[in-house]
């Protein structure tokens, strides 16, 4: 199923001595993906503020295909080697549909 535009909703479990250093690829990821990529609309990472151990990526693209070129970009490769690097889980990567506001 296409869906225009695309939401990933990505929750990850980081020790806590990995934090910092996780938090600064996250950054990175963002900053480089919303400036590289004409397809990707918006990219967060935040914390629930009772759960310092996960960190949760709102993401927004254009479609599919923006999403799939996400994942083949030099930025994502730095993140996703440091997401083994420091010992990260991926909790779940879900995809969704937006409803509302209408475009």
């Amino acid at each position: 199923m296409t869906t225009s535009p695309l939401t990933i909703v990505a929750e990850f479990d980081v020790p806590a001595e990995s934090r910092a250093r996780f938090l600064e690829l996250c950054a990175y990821d963002s900053e480089r993906s919303v400036a590289d990529e004409k397809g990707c609309l918006r990219f967060e990472a935040v914390t629930p503020l009772d759960d310092p151990r996960t960190v949760i990526l709102l993401e927004v693209y254009d479609d599919e295909a923006a999403f799939e070129t996400h994942l083949a970009t030099p930025h994502f490769k730095v993140f996703a080697d440091g997401v083994k690097e420091l010992g990260v889980k991926e909790i779940s990567v879900r995809k969704a549909a937006r409803h509302a506001p209408r475009a």
